[in-house]
């Protein structure tokens, strides 16, 4: 289990995981598969959003 798996992208930006490690970042939004209905962010995997939608 890593440090992302339990945690949503809002959560990781607020903890500033985007900025400190960038290309892990980049793993879990590309390719978006689901946006989040609440924040409109986009991730591969649902699990990484609040409130998923398929694309």
């Amino acid at each position: 289990m890593t440090q992302t798996d339990d945690k949503t992208l809002c959560a990781l930006v607020e903890e500033k995981y985007h900025e400190s490690h960038t290309s892990e970042f980049i793993k879990l939004i590309q390719p978006a598969k689901h946006f989040c209905k609440n924040c409109g962010r986009s991730a591969v995997n649902q699990k990484n959003l609040c409130n998923p939608e398929a694309l």
